[in-house]
């Protein structure tokens, strides 16, 4: 016990039941720490004084923390535990080749640099081509490309007199006419320096398909068509989508011009503009060569697209010619429509339809409708029904949370009420068909949950149904048995092409951090730049207004949290 000298005046000896803590000297009853103003015991010095009490836990307090801390540190084992099993390489089980081993060094746990498979081409000897007058220092040469102008237009507007168009257009009478010219197609021209007569002329639509005509002896002008030695032969390849997808598919070996075939190939389903990046395409093509050397793609046999997402269904489609059916099919031998329009909400019932007579559910007047509704659960996702670019982004009165796309065609497709937007997207955007632009939701007008699809032509809304949503074309009856055996042979081929790796991160190069300005001198004001106002679709357009027409829709007013606080357009 302590000396009685500690204890307070009125304090008890200790006794059964009683807590020691509870008679543990004080300050107060001049213990051996009491200051100046206790009555027993030793004094502080001066200037200091007596420390807090100290922090207790009771016996049940302790217990808790201690399981607690026991749990994090189980926690901590399976993470570890976690974090050594290898991610299985999918590309590896589906090549059926193992998936190489690491070596713990940095260099081999690195991808390795795509290599470009450019295919060894032996160019063959041609025919006599214009060019060849270059040298010639009497002839004068004129080239360029038709773009939208008249064959007669273009001719004149590099110098030509007009009775050497005529007679350049009578060299080719019965082999070709140009009242109608591609704006790709070249024409190249070569003409005498002082007497601008024509000595040679040609006109070329592709590497492989070139007319000429040339003077002869006698000074008459001729034309013909030149053998470039056309061949054909199947291209077997595949490439791993990047951020860049032109480096994507010349990382394959494949040249300029596969994306126009493989849109062909996948029109009505998606395009090359919704691939996702770490998606995977094989394919095995057509190409046509003139002289030995490249020309075109002239269609698509056989096409994999294998999405980002593995748990998401690789889509295939197959170039076949039966008794009746013709074009490209999917696995299950069905075709889209000509069009190729997609539903933005696949799968998603029609709950309200175009209707320029609707009486309004709420408003109790003739409103009309002027699109489709669709509905879906909030969060479900909305795609473009079509390849195009993104006009608006943003809240639009009634509409809600909207987003409109101008298509090549002229229709411009609206999707109303989203709860959010696709992350990234924003005006001006290219998208392709099928690529997703939001979420469905119910802000602006709208009594629940439902996607508002709308479709506009020349500033009038029509009925967007009629483009044929999802349109399909299944395989005729007669040709079903020969479709399998084909589609057979071409999965075989397809699945023996090895999956490609992806391409080896990016290295970054070092910045030197900047140099921090020095402070301003005392008096001086720093000059401070405004922040730029940021608008529904983005910082550069605080003016920007919705589409003209929209929000024309149904139901209540809600304005929900989406609508007061637009989300970002992430």
């Amino acid at each position: 016990l302590p000396p009685p000298s500690s204890r307070g005046r009125g304090a008890a000896p200790w006794s059964r039941g009683s807590d020691p803590r509870s008679s543990r000297p004080s300050l107060a009853d001049g213990g051996p720490y009491a200051g100046s103003g206790a009555a027993d015991g030793p004094r502080l010095p001066a200037g200091l004084s007596r420390p807090p009490p100290g922090p207790h836990l009771s016996p049940r307090m302790t217990a808790v923390f201690g399981g607690i801390f026991g749990l994090a540190t189980l926690t901590s084992l399976i993470a570890l535990l976690i974090q050594g099993v290898p991610v299985r390489d999918e590309r590896a089980l589906v090549a059926g080749s193992p998936a190489g081993s690491a070596t713990g060094t940095e260099e081999a746990g690195r991808p390795a640099a795509p290599e470009v498979k450019a295919k060894t081409r032996t160019p063959l000897p041609g025919p006599w081509r214009i060019s060849e007058l270059a040298k010639d220092s009497s002839v004068t040469l004129a080239s360029d490309v038709m773009d939208r102008r008249s064959f007669i237009t273009a001719l004149d507007e590099k110098g030509v007199p007009k009775a050497q168009i005529y007679r350049i257009m009578k060299a080719f009478d019965g082999l070709r006419k140009f009242d109608k010219c591609g704006r790709k197609d070249r024409f190249t021209v070569a003409m005498d320096r002082s007497t601008r007569r024509v000595r040679a002329f040609e006109y070329e639509v592709s590497a492989s398909e070139i007319y000429q005509a040339r003077e002869d002896a006698a000074g008459l002008l001729t034309g013909t068509t030149l053998d470039m030695k056309i061949a054909e032969e199947e291209v077997v390849a595949a490439f791993y989508v990047g951020k860049d997808l032109t480096s994507a598919y010349r990382s394959g070996g494949l040249e300029p011009g596969v994306l126009d075939v493989i849109d062909d190939a996948l029109s009505g389903r998606m395009s090359t503009e919704s691939f996702e990046e770490g998606s995977i395409v094989r394919l095995i093509a057509m190409e046509e060569t003139a002289l030995g050397m490249f020309s075109r793609y002239k269609k698509i046999i056989a096409l994999e697209y294998r999405p980002a997402d593995p748990a998401e269904k690789p889509l295939r489609i197959y170039d076949f010619k039966g008794q009746e059916a013709r074009g490209y099919f999917d696995e299950r031998g069905r075709q889209p429509y000509a069009g190729g329009w997609r539903s933005p909400v696949p799968g998603a019932p029609v709950t309200s339809k175009f209707n320029p007579q609707r009486m309004h559910p709420v408003l109790k007047k003739r409103m009309p409708h002027n699109g489709t509704d669709f509905g879906a659960p909030t969060g479900t996702p909305v795609y473009s029904a079509y390849r195009g670019v993104v006009e608006w982004v943003g809240p639009a009165g009634p509409s809600g949370n909207l987003v409109t796309v101008l298509h090549p065609n002229g229709v411009s497709t609206g999707y109303a009420h989203l709860s959010r937007y696709a992350p990234g997207i924003k005006v001006g955007m290219k998208v392709g068909t099928h690529q997703l632009v939001g979420y469905v939701g119910s802000t602006g007008r709208s009594t629940g949950p439902h996607l508002h699809f709308s479709a506009k032509k020349d500033g009038k809304y029509f009925d967007a149904e009629t483009l044929q949503l999802d349109g399909e074309r299944v395989m005729p009856g007669v040709d079903r048995a020969a479709f399998a055996a084909a589609k057979e042979a071409l999965d075989h081929r397809l699945d023996a092409i090895p999956l490609p790796e992806p391409p080896p991160e990016p290295v970054k190069p070092e910045v030197a951090e900047p140099t921090p300005p020095p402070p301003a001198a005392a008096g001086s004001e720093a000059t401070v730049s405004a922040a730029p106002a940021v608008g529904p679709s983005g910082p550069t357009e605080p003016e920007a207004k919705p589409p003209e027409g929209a929000g024309d829709d149904e139901g209540e007013l809600i304005e929900g949290p989406d609508l007061k606080s637009p989300p970002e357009t992430m």
